[in-house]
């Protein structure tokens, strides 16, 4: 089993905090938010992770390398990053799809214990998830008995949408090798050639779910902490999160000044 981490991504959101570096290397709490994902893949014993870089992509490589820890660090890039979407930056890793894998985003924080709970559960494709709360935002999940029937993202929650059973997906998807190679990676393909080059790679999970082509399962976070930064109030809110519950080692990290490209 590897790791890839999509790092892609400009992050507006976060200006100022990103106009001199890319947001993975936006320091919360003590460290760079991707090494709180790099220690959770170390902790959980996962040896090999694939970065996809794209934005200011020289200051990731030099910030971590070619090895975290004793985890084997290589990268892709999406040269495209600032006029396609996340979809475009998983196909770039498709070379990757030679084992199961650990699909992460790259700007969240959580619990080590997250992903040792993760590579423990059976099921061969499996997303993790949160019961939905006023001021989540993003795809939610409609289970029943522990399977994903229906993957909603943000933009098809009409007016209405009963949000009373919906769980929040938290950008962490454990995928097998056979689901990658045989289904996931033709439909990303069909989409690529479509020219849905804007579009979330969940827009592929959510049509092959939705077409009974993928068999999906659920881990509920329950009790460990989590947190998906996009604005510097998410910023802060993780960084509270992170010094009450002590998630990560939060000051085990080198001050270090990232070079930008």
């Amino acid at each position: 089993m590897k790791g890839i981490i999509l790092a892609a991504g400009m992050g507006t959101r976060l200006l100022p905090l990103t106009s001199r570096q890319p947001k993975c290397l936006v320091n919360v709490a003590g460290k760079p938010m991707m090494a709180y994902q790099l220690d959770s893949l170390r902790a959980a014993g996962i040896e090999e992770c694939t970065i996809v870089v794209g934005h200011m992509s020289q200051s990731v490589r030099n910030c971590f390398g070619s090895n975290y820890r004793g985890v084997r660090l290589s990268y892709v890039e999406n040269a495209d990053y600032d006029t396609t979407n996340n979809l475009c930056s998983l196909w770039q890793a498709r070379i990757e799809f030679n084992d199961d894998v650990l699909l992460l985003e790259s700007d969240l924080v959580f619990d080590d214990q997250l992903i040792c709970e993760l590579i423990r559960v059976d099921d061969p494709n499996v997303a993790v998830a949160d019961r939905f709360r006023p001021g989540m935002d993003g795809s939610v999940i409609v289970a029943d008995g522990g399977a994903v029937k229906a993957l909603v993202l943000k933009s098809e929650q009409s007016h209405g949408f009963d949000y009373n059973s919906a769980l929040k997906t938290v950008n962490i998807y454990r995928l097998s090798n056979e689901t990658l190679i045989e289904t996931i990676l033709p439909e990303m393909e069909r989409f690529l050639a479509e020219g849905r080059t804007d579009q979330y790679y969940e827009s592929v999970f959510a049509s092959l779910i939705g077409s009974n082509r993928m068999d999906m399962s659920v881990m509920e976070t329950g009790n460990m902490n989590w947190a998906e930064i996009d604005t510097l109030e998410d910023l802060r809110e993780a960084e509270n999160m992170l010094r009450t519950a002590n998630v990560g080692n939060i000051f085990n990290w080198p001050v270090r000044t990232p070079l930008v490209k």
